[in-house]
């Protein structure tokens, strides 16, 4: 046959009798991108750990911010005046600061949930997530502080 010949050319019909297995590049290429994923995932749990961190510091100083005042409202038997004549309320700075703390971890934790939902449609397994759980957590003692400021 000839570059010219306009005879068409036939396709055999019959099919191979073993699958194909991939080549050595194919294999490289999957296993690259599973870890590729996998670290995504672990840098997402990171910035969910950072967040948790800011969070429950944020918590933390608010709580006892509001207490320490009210223990030198206590002291004083009058309310705390700044240099300006502002009146610092206790309540409202520490109560602020727990409510920014706890609703920026919850903003994280869906964050990161919505995250990790996105990576498992790109292959990752479903795994125990430490960092989510003790996100949760902690955001519920936000709030057990935050119920603390308020009832008191």
């Amino acid at each position: 046959m000839t570059s010219h010949d306009p005879t068409p050319r036939t396709i055999p019909d019959t099919a191979p009798s073993a699958p194909l297995k991939p080549d050595e590049g194919t294999l490289q290429t999957r296993a690259r991108t599973a870890l590729a994923v996998e670290r995504t995932f672990l840098a997402a749990e990171r910035t969910l750990m950072a967040w948790l961190r800011t969070s429950l510091s944020m918590i933390s100083f608010g709580f006892t911010l509001a207490k320490f005042f009210e223990y030198m409202q206590g002291q004083r038997g009058e309310a705390i005046v700044g240099r300006f004549g502002a009146t610092w309320s206790p309540r409202i700075v520490g109560t602020a600061m727990v409510v920014v703390g706890t609703l920026a971890l919850l903003a994280a934790v869906v964050q990161h949930g919505r995250r990790v939902k996105a990576l498992r449609y790109e292959g990752l397994t479903r795994q125990w997530n430490l960092a989510y759980w003790i996100a949760i957590s902690v955001a519920a003692l936000g709030a057990f502080a935050l119920g603390s400021l308020v009832l008191d």
